[in-house]
């Protein structure tokens, strides 16, 4: 699903930013137009916190469990994981049991962790293509509460040998606050202003408020 860009730029005030996901006519401060007087700084991209998991390598991906990020999630949202390989590929875990490259995590959430890189991928890989076909995973053992995708993606890092990096990989709640929580977090802050611009066509904030990375237009 396409969805718009958010822009930042000052006009005539440098302590407030205007985002907004095209440049109004007219500056919403001073109401002059904005086509005919100089910006203090021009148009920018703020940095969506999201990405399509199939762009990710060796990653722990995030999603609703219903819906979609942007449109649909709220603090009392379930959420989905699941994992990726060296090649984009996702493996997760629900009641059809284990399955691998499905392309519905075009909005989605990453968390890479410290220890992946380069020198132990194929290792990353064959671990995980293992893990996949343990009995544990079958879709007869899937339970919603107590046999899920966490469980799928903790067991599977345990596996791995992370854990000695991750102590956090000891039960589900440790993990959900220290892995998922914070990027979770800082995406609620990005959803909150796109909607907000949805609705209102812009957000006006100060600058020291501001808390997101932008990359050129």
């Amino acid at each position: 699903m396409e969805t718009p860009d958010i822009r930042c730029f000052q006009h005539c005030d440098r302590q407030k930013n205007v985002l907004c996901f095209s440049v109004p006519k007219l500056c919403p401060i001073c109401d002059r137009g904005t086509s005919e007087s100089a910006m203090r700084i021009p148009p920018y991209l703020i940095e969506s916190p999201f990405t399509d998991g199939s762009y990710t390598q060796c990653a722990i991906l995030v999603k609703p469990t219903i819906g979609h990020f942007l449109f649909d999630f709220s603090n009392q949202s379930d959420l989905h994981i699941s994992l990726t390989n060296s090649r984009g590929q996702i493996y997760e875990f629900d009641e059809r049991g284990v399955t691998v490259g499905r392309n519905d995590w075009s909005c989605c959430l990453s968390v890479y962790l410290e220890c992946t890189d380069s020198s132990n991928m194929e290792m990353w890989d064959s671990t995980l293509d293992k893990f996949r076909t343990e009995h544990t995973w079958r879709m007869d053992r899937y339970d919603e509460s107590t046999h899920n995708c966490y469980d799928f993606v903790i067991g599977f890092l345990r596996d791995s040998g992370v854990q000695r990096m991750y102590p956090c990989l000891k039960d589900k709640v440790a993990f959900c606050e220290e892995m998922i929580v914070p990027v979770t977090t800082r995406a609620g802050k990005y959803i909150s202003l796109y909607r907000t611009i949805s609705t209102d066509g812009y957000v006006i904030q100060n600058v020291w408020d501001c808390c997101f990375n932008f990359r050129c237009a």
